[in-house]
């Protein structure tokens, strides 16, 4: 009888699953679905969160064991505790998806069908659209458990890889309706995920350009142009890019070849490599710039500038807008931009009227207070983590109190 109660009063549980590793600090997706699960846990949720070593960049492994990789080849669970968390990760040969064997592909698999069977999740959990990841909700479907796909960026196409889900959450308005439009299909909008405590800084010196992820995709030829044209006019402005996924030597080498002297490094730009401590990148930044070309589904480094109070300039499409608020400034670019592979150069001439908007946030002090306490404002707003995270329960409520009800433990949850 004391079993049976325990069993009826017992936590809703949830399984995370996707070969991604949730604690890559080059992937905004990881970063988000990692602070959404710490969240259910501290509200009364049970979560296994089953992965992979396999992540966006290698330089997302700044959360990683140095000695990690002896286990590769040798067919290793590891176990990496991330209070309130634990991360069950299958060791790959390589970190890269792609290159993510068959037999490790099937061995994924059936760990995680194991898993659905001991653990007996509510809901379980996902994200992408691989061949491998459909099976994450077809093995659920099969056995009457609850699926849900986390949609945080605009890179899927059709309607196969959810054909299985039973719910689609999404971190934008902007982002559902997009989806909404070009597949037909409804997503919730839960908002945000951001722990502020490796982002917010105590101390602001407020003297850099701060671009992070320097790419094609994220603007980076025109963030280069941008630092030539003030390299030249007000070389005492400097520039902080953050690497993560790209090279910003590279892009240098292939933007200043374009203009006929190929040079490896700008005088006005301080490169660093990717971390899991931005407090003191943000501590020096004065203003965000996150030109991104392709679709962003909502911009988390925006919400991390602004709740340290630093606008931002962002591209006028995607979830950017609805992000920044009155944060920051919305610009437009020539339509040719927005076209892949992102390498199209605009006139010099287009890109001055931005330069003296920068200059302003430099030279104005008034401007520039104004648009701190905007951006301040707008992150308070952006983030509301309690907010975000009763979005998320109630979306997930209903399934849930199902599975509870279809397995006779009918105390509700949540």
């Amino acid at each position: 009888m004391e079993e049976h109660q325990e069993e009826l009063q017992r936590k809703p549980r949830i399984v995370w699953a996707t070969p991604y590793c949730l604690l890559d600090t080059s992937s905004g997706a990881s970063i988000s679905a990692r602070e959404m699960l710490r969240q259910l846990v501290v509200n009364g949720y049970e979560v296994s969160v089953f992965g992979a070593t396999v992540f966006d960049s290698e330089s997302g492994l700044t959360k990683f064991p140095d000695n990690w990789k002896t286990l590769i080849g040798k067919e290793e669970i590891i176990l990496l505790n991330d209070p309130p968390l634990e991360h069950r990760l299958l060791v790959t040969v390589s970190t890269v998806r792609s290159l993510m064997t068959a037999y490790e592909a099937d061995r994924w698999y059936a760990l995680y069908v194991g898993l659905l069977d001991t653990f007996k999740p509510d809901l379980v959990l996902f994200y992408g659209g691989m061949s491998l990841d459909l099976l994450i909700s077809d093995a659920a479907r099969e056995r009457k458990i609850p699926c849900a796909a986390y949609l945080a960026n605009g890179n899927y196409s059709g309607k196969r890889w959810c054909r299985d889900v039973d719910l689609i959450i999404t971190n934008s308005q902007a982002n559902s309706d997009y989806y909404a439009r070009k597949e037909g299909f409804t997503s919730i909008p839960v908002g945000v995920f951001i722990d502020p405590a490796p982002v917010v800084s105590l101390e602001h010196t407020r003297k850099n350009i701060l671009f992070i992820n320097p790419s094609l995709e994220k603007g980076a030829v025109i963030v280069i142009q941008l630092a030539l044209l003030l390299e030249k006019t007000r070389p005492d402005i400097k520039f902080e890019v953050v690497e993560c996924r790209g090279s910003w030597q590279e892009l240098v080498r292939q933007v200043t070849k374009h203009y006929g002297e190929q040079r490896e490094a700008l005088d006005n730009v301080i490169v660093k490599p990717n971390t899991n401590d931005m407090r003191p990148v943000y501590g020096r930044a004065r203003l965000l710039l996150a030109p991104s070309l392709w679709w962003e589904s909502a911009g988390r480094v925006v919400v991390e500038a602004m709740l340290n109070g630093i606008p931002a300039i962002v591209t006028d499409r995607g979830g950017l807008p609805e992000t920044l608020g009155i944060g920051g400034i919305k610009v437009q670019f020539p339509e040719e931009c927005y076209e892949e592979p992102y390498t199209y150069f605009p006139k010099l001439a287009i890109l001055e009227p931005l330069v003296e908007k920068i200059v302003q946030f430099y030279d104005d002090d008034v401007f520039y207070n104004d648009y701190v306490a905007r951006a301040l404002h707008e992150g308070k707003r952006s983030l509301s983590m309690e907010e975000s995270t009763n979005r998320l329960m109630n979306a997930f409520r209903p399934f849930i109190q199902k599975a509870y009800m279809m397995s006779d433990r009918h105390t509700t949850p949540g």
